[in-house]
Protein backbone atom coordinates (compact mmCIF):
# COMPACT_ATOMS: atom_id res chain seq x y z
CA UNK A 1 0.00 0.00 0.00
CA UNK A 2 1.79 3.13 -1.16
CA UNK A 3 1.28 6.21 1.78
CA UNK A 4 1.43 9.05 -0.52
CA UNK A 5 -1.83 10.02 -0.39
CA UNK A 6 -1.86 9.20 3.36
CA UNK A 7 1.28 11.69 3.55
CA UNK A 8 -0.36 14.30 1.77
CA UNK A 9 -3.98 14.22 2.86
CA UNK A 10 -2.85 13.67 6.41
CA UNK A 11 -4.47 16.80 8.22
CA UNK A 12 -7.80 16.14 6.54
CA UNK A 13 -7.82 12.69 6.75
CA UNK A 14 -7.24 12.90 10.95
CA UNK A 15 -10.16 15.35 11.02
CA UNK A 16 -12.52 12.71 8.99
CA UNK A 17 -11.39 9.78 11.61
CA UNK A 18 -11.45 11.78 14.28
CA UNK A 19 -15.41 12.50 13.78
CA UNK A 20 -16.49 9.30 14.90
CA UNK A 21 -16.10 7.97 17.81
CA UNK A 22 -14.43 4.19 18.33
CA UNK A 23 -17.34 3.09 19.99
CA UNK A 24 -19.28 3.99 17.07
CA UNK A 25 -17.17 2.96 14.39
CA UNK A 26 -16.61 -0.64 16.69
CA UNK A 27 -20.09 -1.69 17.88
CA UNK A 28 -20.21 -4.59 16.46
CA UNK A 29 -17.12 -6.22 18.39
CA UNK A 30 -17.14 -4.58 21.58
CA UNK A 31 -17.83 -7.62 23.40
CA UNK A 32 -14.71 -9.17 22.50
CA UNK A 33 -12.61 -6.03 23.63
CA UNK A 34 -13.51 -6.15 27.53
CA UNK A 35 -12.14 -9.00 28.29
CA UNK A 36 -8.68 -8.65 27.22
CA UNK A 37 -9.07 -5.22 28.80
CA UNK A 38 -9.93 -6.57 31.89
CA UNK A 39 -6.36 -8.54 31.81
CA UNK A 40 -3.57 -7.17 33.69
CA UNK A 41 -0.57 -5.95 31.37
CA UNK A 42 -2.47 -7.02 28.12
CA UNK A 43 -1.10 -6.19 24.51
CA UNK A 44 -2.89 -4.97 22.11
CA UNK A 45 -1.52 -4.04 18.51
CA UNK A 46 -3.36 -1.64 16.04
CA UNK A 47 -2.09 -1.76 12.72
CA UNK A 48 -3.38 0.64 9.98
CA UNK A 49 -3.42 3.40 13.35
CA UNK A 50 -4.00 6.52 11.55
CA UNK A 51 -4.96 9.53 13.41
CA UNK A 52 -5.04 7.13 16.83
CA UNK A 53 -8.55 7.25 17.66
CA UNK A 54 -8.99 3.42 18.33
CA UNK A 55 -5.32 3.20 19.88
CA UNK A 56 -6.32 6.26 21.93
CA UNK A 57 -9.42 5.06 23.19
CA UNK A 58 -8.15 1.31 24.02
CA UNK A 59 -5.67 2.45 26.02
CA UNK A 60 -7.91 4.96 28.40
CA UNK A 61 -10.30 1.68 28.33
CA UNK A 62 -7.17 -0.50 29.59
CA UNK A 63 -5.45 1.97 31.41
CA UNK A 64 -6.45 0.56 35.15
CA UNK A 65 -5.21 -2.72 33.94
CA UNK A 66 -1.77 -1.42 32.23
CA UNK A 67 -3.08 -2.20 29.05
CA UNK A 68 -0.13 -1.58 26.45
CA UNK A 69 -1.15 -0.35 22.73
CA UNK A 70 1.69 -0.97 19.61
CA UNK A 71 0.36 1.38 16.93
CA UNK A 72 1.57 0.65 13.78
CA UNK A 73 0.94 3.18 10.88
CA UNK A 74 3.09 3.44 7.46
CA UNK A 75 2.06 6.82 6.79
CA UNK A 76 4.64 9.20 8.65
CA UNK A 77 2.75 12.50 8.66
CA UNK A 78 -0.83 10.43 9.69
CA UNK A 79 1.41 8.82 12.40
CA UNK A 80 2.94 12.11 14.05
CA UNK A 81 -0.30 13.20 14.62
CA UNK A 82 -1.46 10.19 15.83
CA UNK A 83 1.37 10.14 18.11
CA UNK A 84 0.46 14.04 19.37
CA UNK A 85 -3.21 12.81 20.06
CA UNK A 86 -2.19 9.24 22.22
CA UNK A 87 0.46 11.58 24.20
CA UNK A 88 0.91 10.81 27.51
CA UNK A 89 -1.33 7.25 27.14
CA UNK A 90 0.50 3.66 27.01
CA UNK A 91 0.63 3.64 23.14
CA UNK A 92 4.21 2.60 21.35
CA UNK A 93 4.03 3.74 17.58
CA UNK A 94 6.08 2.38 15.12
CA UNK A 95 6.19 3.01 10.98
CA UNK A 96 5.68 -0.78 9.53
CA UNK A 97 3.42 -2.46 6.99
CA UNK A 98 1.79 -5.87 5.98
CA UNK A 99 2.75 -8.13 4.75
CA UNK A 100 6.50 -7.88 6.41
CA UNK A 101 5.68 -6.84 9.60
CA UNK A 102 9.66 -6.58 10.32
CA UNK A 103 9.85 -3.55 12.77
CA UNK A 104 6.94 -5.36 15.37
CA UNK A 105 8.28 -8.92 14.63
CA UNK A 106 11.75 -7.71 16.54
CA UNK A 107 9.81 -6.63 19.26
CA UNK A 108 9.77 -10.54 20.17
CA UNK A 109 6.46 -9.57 21.86
CA UNK A 110 2.82 -11.37 21.11
CA UNK A 111 -0.22 -9.69 21.25
CA UNK A 112 -3.87 -10.45 23.32
CA UNK A 113 -5.48 -8.30 20.38
CA UNK A 114 -4.97 -7.15 16.54
CA UNK A 115 -6.60 -4.82 14.94
CA UNK A 116 -7.05 -3.84 11.54
CA UNK A 117 -9.38 -1.30 11.24
CA UNK A 118 -9.79 0.06 7.24
CA UNK A 119 -6.63 -1.99 6.42
CA UNK A 120 -7.23 -5.18 4.25
CA UNK A 121 -8.56 -3.82 1.47
CA UNK A 122 -5.26 -2.48 0.63
CA UNK A 123 -3.89 -5.96 0.69
CA UNK A 124 -3.30 -7.27 -2.57
CA UNK A 125 -4.62 -10.91 -3.00
CA UNK A 126 -1.52 -12.09 -3.74
CA UNK A 127 -0.31 -11.11 0.08
CA UNK A 128 -3.09 -11.85 1.80
CA UNK A 129 -1.95 -15.60 3.16
CA UNK A 130 1.42 -14.28 3.90
CA UNK A 131 -0.43 -11.61 6.04
CA UNK A 132 -2.45 -14.02 7.97
CA UNK A 133 0.50 -15.88 9.16
CA UNK A 134 2.29 -12.98 10.09
CA UNK A 135 -0.67 -11.57 11.82
CA UNK A 136 -0.95 -15.56 13.57
CA UNK A 137 2.19 -15.81 14.64
CA UNK A 138 2.25 -12.09 16.66
CA UNK A 139 -0.94 -13.86 18.40
CA UNK A 140 -0.86 -15.05 21.86
CA UNK A 141 -2.72 -18.24 22.22
CA UNK A 142 -6.37 -17.32 22.54
CA UNK A 143 -5.55 -13.87 21.35
CA UNK A 144 -8.09 -12.32 18.67
CA UNK A 145 -7.76 -11.12 15.56
CA UNK A 146 -10.23 -8.01 14.42
CA UNK A 147 -10.28 -7.42 10.56
CA UNK A 148 -13.00 -4.68 9.24
CA UNK A 149 -13.93 -5.16 5.63
CA UNK A 150 -15.20 -2.10 3.17
CA UNK A 151 -17.22 -3.45 0.53
CA UNK A 152 -17.49 -0.21 -2.00
CA UNK A 153 -15.63 1.95 -4.43
CA UNK A 154 -12.66 3.86 -3.45
CA UNK A 155 -14.08 7.07 -4.63
CA UNK A 156 -10.52 8.57 -4.66
CA UNK A 157 -6.94 7.93 -6.43
CA UNK A 158 -6.21 5.41 -3.68
CA UNK A 159 -6.34 1.39 -5.29
CA UNK A 160 -8.71 -0.38 -2.78
CA UNK A 161 -8.90 -4.43 -3.77
CA UNK A 162 -12.50 -6.55 -3.36
CA UNK A 163 -12.56 -8.37 -0.19
CA UNK A 164 -14.32 -11.06 1.17
CA UNK A 165 -15.38 -12.29 4.56
CA UNK A 166 -15.25 -16.19 3.13
CA UNK A 167 -11.77 -15.44 1.90
CA UNK A 168 -11.15 -14.29 4.97
CA UNK A 169 -12.54 -17.04 6.94
CA UNK A 170 -9.99 -19.24 4.65
CA UNK A 171 -7.59 -17.94 4.96
CA UNK A 172 -7.50 -17.78 8.51
CA UNK A 173 -8.13 -21.53 9.14
CA UNK A 174 -5.45 -22.49 7.06
CA UNK A 175 -2.86 -20.99 9.96
CA UNK A 176 -5.01 -22.20 12.84
CA UNK A 177 -7.17 -19.31 13.36
CA UNK A 178 -10.94 -20.05 14.32
CA UNK A 179 -13.88 -17.58 13.21
CA UNK A 180 -15.98 -16.33 15.83
CA UNK A 181 -17.70 -13.66 14.77
CA UNK A 182 -18.65 -12.35 10.98
CA UNK A 183 -20.94 -9.73 11.08
CA UNK A 184 -23.56 -8.85 7.96
CA UNK A 185 -22.81 -5.60 6.07
CA UNK A 186 -23.43 -2.42 8.19
CA UNK A 187 -23.60 0.90 6.47
CA UNK A 188 -20.66 3.74 6.56
CA UNK A 189 -20.64 5.60 9.23
CA UNK A 190 -19.28 8.30 7.13
CA UNK A 191 -22.75 8.27 5.13
CA UNK A 192 -21.22 7.01 1.82
CA UNK A 193 -23.75 5.19 0.19
CA UNK A 194 -22.11 3.18 -1.91
CA UNK A 195 -19.63 2.15 0.73
CA UNK A 196 -20.84 -0.87 3.34
CA UNK A 197 -18.70 -2.61 6.08
CA UNK A 198 -18.10 -6.41 7.65
CA UNK A 199 -16.23 -7.11 10.86
CA UNK A 200 -14.39 -10.73 11.14
CA UNK A 201 -13.24 -12.07 14.40
CA UNK A 202 -10.60 -14.86 14.59
CA UNK A 203 -9.37 -16.47 17.65
CA UNK A 204 -6.10 -18.33 17.95
CA UNK A 205 -7.38 -21.86 20.07
CA UNK A 206 -4.98 -22.21 23.50
CA UNK A 207 -4.74 -25.65 25.04
CA UNK A 208 -3.59 -24.08 27.89
CA UNK A 209 0.42 -24.92 27.32
CA UNK A 210 1.25 -22.38 25.21
CA UNK A 211 2.44 -24.22 22.60
CA UNK A 212 -0.55 -24.41 20.02
CA UNK A 213 1.12 -21.56 18.48
CA UNK A 214 4.60 -23.08 17.83
CA UNK A 215 3.48 -26.41 17.10
CA UNK A 216 0.94 -24.59 14.41
CA UNK A 217 3.56 -23.57 12.09
CA UNK A 218 5.45 -27.63 12.45
CA UNK A 219 2.09 -29.12 11.51
CA UNK A 220 0.18 -27.28 8.66
CA UNK A 221 0.65 -27.89 5.67
CA UNK A 222 1.89 -25.88 2.66
CA UNK A 223 4.59 -23.81 5.14
CA UNK A 224 6.87 -24.07 2.02
CA UNK A 225 4.58 -22.74 -0.75
CA UNK A 226 6.16 -19.52 -1.31
CA UNK A 227 9.62 -17.70 -0.51
CA UNK A 228 8.40 -15.72 2.67
CA UNK A 229 8.13 -19.33 4.37
CA UNK A 230 11.39 -19.68 6.00
CA UNK A 231 11.26 -16.33 7.01
CA UNK A 232 7.56 -17.06 8.66
CA UNK A 233 9.28 -20.02 10.22
CA UNK A 234 11.80 -17.91 11.62
CA UNK A 235 9.39 -15.30 13.04
CA UNK A 236 7.53 -17.96 14.48
CA UNK A 237 10.40 -19.41 16.68
CA UNK A 238 11.44 -15.89 17.56
CA UNK A 239 7.80 -14.87 18.65
CA UNK A 240 7.68 -18.22 20.68
CA UNK A 241 10.98 -17.47 22.24
CA UNK A 242 9.30 -13.89 23.59
CA UNK A 243 6.25 -16.10 24.55
CA UNK A 244 8.43 -18.28 26.73
CA UNK A 245 10.13 -15.06 28.43
CA UNK A 246 6.75 -13.59 29.05
CA UNK A 247 5.66 -16.91 30.66
CA UNK A 248 9.21 -16.73 33.28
Amino acid sequence: MSSTFYNKNAANLADLYLSKSFDQVHSTWLEFLSPVLNKPDARILDIGAGAGRDSKRMAELGSVNNTAITAIEPAQRLAELGEKYTRGLNVQWLQDSLPSLSVVTQQEISFDLILLSAVWMHIPATDRARSLRKLANLLKPGGKLVISLRHGPSGDQRIMHKVSADELVQLGKSVGLLPLLITANDSDKLGREAVHWQTVVLQLPDDGSGAFPFIRHMALPGLNADNSSVDDLFEALLLQRGRLKEMQ
